[in-house]
């Protein structure tokens, strides 16, 4: 599935088991020599044969994409799909850089990734200019390093907005998260993008979560593994699971968990730890929480009609209509659209926006990685192609 009405941005939506149909089926749909293609392919595809089959069909194109649990496209919320977008225009150019090896040092080598992308475009990092470039990062979302990721690639970049995602997978099947580099598949890496581009772009960050009045202390916790041992001295799940009840709340598992995260407040704004797995009476965090912090829990709020403000106010700073969307929606957020019966409604929304994207296990907005949020870049212009 596809749409051509735009001449600068087209998408498609192909749902296929072998990655060369797949291809095939992008290049039937897309432009044929674009600017960029951004590219977002279920882990249950062979992320390799995906990576090898997107690189030949737009050979010598720049290409932002990774590993998915969830793909957003033209066709809707799709699972075991790729969605796609090309976007084809003499006003962009797009900078790529890797970083190869997070475990090794992932500051430094984020660092190198945004020095190597900026490169590319033929200036340093410091000559980037916020009004003309923006940044897209993609990091392995299992790789354990995603916080110093967002950290060193926003960090060498202060002037610019960054946003981004988490490459995303089944958590139990045996394909794990990767990011899509130079005809690749890449694991315990990150990819960062720079866009230089002549079309009005801004940054979409929505977070929608409410806080409660319940603050808890985290009394053990290994932050390298994500795993919270405790809360208030008390095992976590227990304590977790009594606070839910306390507020009315079903009994706990990992996909009610979804609809309760907790934040930890920086100043006075909360950024969003969700809690991925119940494992026993350990809690698994999508993203990492230190022995100490002080965690405020969250209740959900309006999902749906904080996205489509979220779009709204995107599209009034484009210039009055969207002309493309790159999304980064965190895994949680689906999780609880089912539990709370919005999905269809949020998936409607989604299908009145020209938006790809994809169900992300972190999103990045500027130095930081948050969860339970949605993040992505929009562009306008419409009626300048």
């Amino acid at each position: 599935m596809g749409d051509r009405d735009d001449p600068i941005v087209r998408r498609a939506h192909v749902e296929t088991d072998d990655p060369q149909r797949a291809a095939a089926g992008l290049v039937a749909e897309l432009d044929a020599a674009p600017s960029l293609v951004v590219a977002f392919a279920s882990s249950s595809l062979d992320p390799d044969r995906v990576a090898a089959a997107l690189a030949g069909a737009f050979p010598g194109v720049p290409l932002i994409g990774c590993t998915s649990w969830g793909e957003l496209g033209p066709a809707g919320d799709r699972r075991g799909s790729i969605a796609a977008m090309s976007i084809t225009s003499p006003g962009l150019r797009v900078g790529l850089g890797l970083a190869r090896d997070l475990r090794g040092s992932a500051l430094r080598s984020s660092r190198a990734a945004v020095g190597d992308a900026a490169a590319a475009l033929g200036v340093t990092p410091e000559q980037l200019d916020p009004a003309r470039h923006v940044g897209i990062a993609l990091v392995d979302g299992r790789s354990g390093y995603e916080e110093s990721f967002c950290l060193g690639s926003a960090a060498t970049v202060p002037q610019l907005r960054m946003v981004g995602g988490s490459a995303s997978d089944d958590l139990g099947a045996p394909t794990r998260a990767r990011v899509f580099f130079d005809g690749r598949a890449w694991a315990n890496a990150g990819v960062v993008a720079l866009l230089e581009t002549d079309l009005p772009f801004t940054v979409i960050e929505s977070e929608h979560m409410e806080p409660t009045d319940i603050r808890v202390v985290v009394t053990a916790a290994d932050p390298e593994h994500r795993r919270v041992l405790e809360l208030d001295g008390f095992p976590a799940a227990r304590r977790y699971a009594s606070l839910i009840a306390s507020l009315g709340g079903p009994p706990l598992d990992s996909v009610i968990a979804s609809s309760f995260p907790f934040a930890l407040y920086v100043g006075d704004r909360p950024y969003v730890r969700s809690v991925a797995v119940v494992d026993g009476d350990t809690l698994v965090f999508a993203s990492a929480v230190d022995p100490g912090s002080v965690l405020r829990l969250m209740r959900p709020g309006d999902l749906v009609g904080e996205t489509e403000a979220a779009f709204a106010t995107a599209a009034a700073e484009v210039g009055g209509e969207l002309r493309a969307v790159i999304a980064f929606s965190c895994r949680g957020r689906h999780h609880e659209s089912i539990t709370r019966g919005t999905r269809p409604a949020l998936t409607a929304l989604y299908g009145r926006v020209p938006l790809v994207g994809f169900h992300s296990f972190g999103e990045q907005t500027g130095a930081l990685l948050v969860n339970h949020t949605l993040t992505g870049l929009a562009l306008g212009g419409r009626g300048d192609g």
